[in-house]
């Protein structure tokens, strides 16, 4: 019989309220936010570090991009190289290590992991792991051996594929079910990415909901899986997903129709995968415009009464925010019309779907009046790029020869997704305005001037707070900075950013994300910037912070490395650390 997973569901699902930090996005709801306020707008200028492990991983191919958990006063974390280390939280001393034994060769997503789940069974802790090679593991959390109740699961073979199955974000518990987001590959021939439930205590599978129907899935077309995880609402029993698009990407002749369930808001009963309502966010997804940010649940204010909502802010640049419920727009959706497109046998989606409320996070269609206007040379190369290529028109379809997209395959909102303050019924978003360059046959490049800095005109990143009771912006500001670029005088343009935020009681908004080497942290009321931390790289991963002994500590890894560095963005150094820091140890606690 399991035991004592549904008390450590329920308390894991309130919010982080002490000292832990249970989940990677602090509670089941996603929100990112912690009740924890010692460090705080006042003296978060005083942050300093504390402690840094080094994983001696450092490779740069494969960046770190988990979020740490602290349960029962032990830190869990998984390395680029895919080992799980439990770690003292107060001194970052090794406790225990686990080799995962990925298989590299297999494995996709920049072979990257997000995090790990805790679980208890019988009174025994379990960290369940996701695999980029696609397996499901459940590792003593006191001993860090293998589970001996548990049987490794074997996605690729639980969905009968022979192509790519792997995992990047961390699973998710609920009761005695633990789900993991499914990341498949992107052409012909993937495999779907199916939202299953397992057995905490043994890994058999408990359900499955097809995301794909068999007529598509037979015509080759695959994944539609909820890669970046889930949302739960544990008292209602809702599991809540965003899926990915069906592939493959910018051809979509083999897929006729809008492609349910990809690109969709879905919301299914916990325990038996019954789908509840879904909500589509692309058409027909011909741009890579996956869903790649998991749901946040929130609150928002529909008619002039608060309801419980639940948003998700996507790659197109948009954040949808529906009725938890009933999965009704909560501040309205129009159908904007959409081009043709030029493929013969291509039926692109005559329209797509644009929230009312809250305004686009991002441009959502590049005309020549955006060209970058850093120097004159940048314009002229970027202006001598276009006339070889399609854009000026919204949703325009991929092309032979190339079409400018924007936000391109980045987003918008990267996969980090939001974080949500409920004091004030606030969310914050960072997100990306970068153009890509979308064709068919498909190719992955971006539009960039000559030093390869983006062909638009900045800001490059940005943080967002939105007023969920108005669907209006409380604030923006630039996130992220080229100090090469300052130092020419240009003004601050912001930079790419892959990583998500941390909201606090103390006032404070945290994010890494940026090609600068720093962690940052905004006042949440009104966008000021307080304090800023140079790291040895890059983090492409969310903060997150916990309480040892009465001191509150922020951590986070910075890593560099990956599809920033790959695209020519993240011009820094790589490293292997995860950085914690805190106020000092003489400074006066008061709670």
């Amino acid at each position: 019989m399991v035991t004592n997973l549904v008390g450590l569901a329920l308390s894991l699902s309130m919010g982080t309220g002490g000292q832990n930090w249970p989940i990677v996005t602090g509670d089941s709801e996603g929100t990112c936010f912690s009740r924890l306020s010692q460090i705080n707008a006042t003296n978060v200028k005083g942050l300093q570090e504390a402690w840094v492990f080094h994983t001696k991983e450092n490779s740069g191919n494969t960046p770190i991009q988990c979020t740490p958990i602290v349960v029962e006063g032990t830190m869990y974390l998984v390395t680029a190289g895919h080992q799980v280390v439990a770690l003292d939280p107060a001194v970052g001393t090794v406790k225990w290590t686990f080799n995962s034994q990925n298989n590299s060769s297999q494995s996709g997503h920049a072979r990257s992991s997000r995090g790990l789940a805790f679980a208890k069974v019988n009174g025994r802790g379990k960290i369940l792991y996701g695999t980029p090679d696609g397996r499901i593991l459940s590792i003593d959390a006191a001993k860090g051996t293998a589970d001996p109740d548990f049987k490794s699961v074997d996605l690729r073979r639980e969905l009968g594929a022979t192509g790519y199955v792997g995992v990047s974000a961390a699973p998710t518990v609920y009761r005695d079910l633990v789900y993991v987001g499914i990341a498949n590959d992107e052409g012909k021939g993937a495999a779907p990415g199916n939202i299953m439930a397992f057995s905490v205590k043994t890994g058999e599978r408990k359900w499955s909901f097809d995301v794909l129907p068999n007529e598509q899935k037979s015509a080759g077309v695959g994944a539609a899986g909820a890669w970046s995880g889930y949302a739960l609402d544990s008292k209602s029993g809702v599991l809540f997903a965003a899926t990915g698009s069906a592939t493959p990407d910018f051809d979509g002749r083999d897929r006729p129709g809008d492609n349910l369930y990809a690109n969709c808001l879905i919301a299914l009963d916990a325990k038996t995968g019954r789908r509840l309502w879904h909500f589509q966010t692309v058409h027909h997804d011909l741009w890579d415009h996956d869903n790649a940010s998991r749901p946040v649940l929130c609150r928002a204010k529909q008619n002039g009464k608060l309801v419980d909502a639940v948003a998700v802010v996507t790659k197109t640049g948009f954040c949808f925010v529906l009725n938890r419920k009933t999965g009704v727009p909560v501040f309205g959706v129009r159908e904007a019309p959409a081009p043709a497109s030029g493929f013969v046998g291509e039926q692109a989606a005559k329209t797509q779907p644009e929230p009312i409320l809250p305004p686009p996070l991002a441009e959502t269609v590049f005309t020549s009046d955006l060209v970058t206007n850093i120097s004159q040379e940048s314009t002229a190369h970027v202006n001598q790029l276009l006339s070889s290529l399609d854009f000026g028109t919204k949703y325009l379809p991929p092309s032979q020869r190339g079409t400018v997209v924007v936000p391109g395959y980045f987003g918008g909102s990267p996969w980090s997704g939001a974080s949500f303050d409920a004091s004030t019924n606030t969310l914050f978003v960072n997100t990306n305005n970068l153009p890509g360059i979308m064709s068919n046959p498909a190719s992955y490049r971006m539009l960039v001037d000559q030093e390869g800095y983006p062909g638009i005109r900045p800001p490059w990143g940005m943080l967002t707070a939105i007023d969920l009771n108005t669907g209006r912006f409380r604030w923006r500001k630039t996130l992220g900075e080229y100090r090469e670029l300052t130092a020419r005088g240009i003004p601050q343009t912001g930079t790419p950013n892959l990583g998500g935020t941390l909201v606090t009681a103390g006032g404070l908004v945290f994010v890494g994300a940026t090609c600068d080497q720093r962690l940052r942290a905004f006042s949440s009321k009104d966008g000021r910037l307080l304090f800023e931390f140079p790291l040895p790289a890059s983090a492409y991963a969310a903060p997150m912070t916990f309480e040892v002994k009465g001191r509150q500590y922020v951590c986070i890894a910075a890593s560099g490395g990956g599809y920033a560095k790959a695209f020519g963005f993240d011009l820094g150094p790589v490293s292997d650390a995860f950085v914690c820091l805190a106020l000092p140890e003489t400074f006066e606690r008061r709670h």
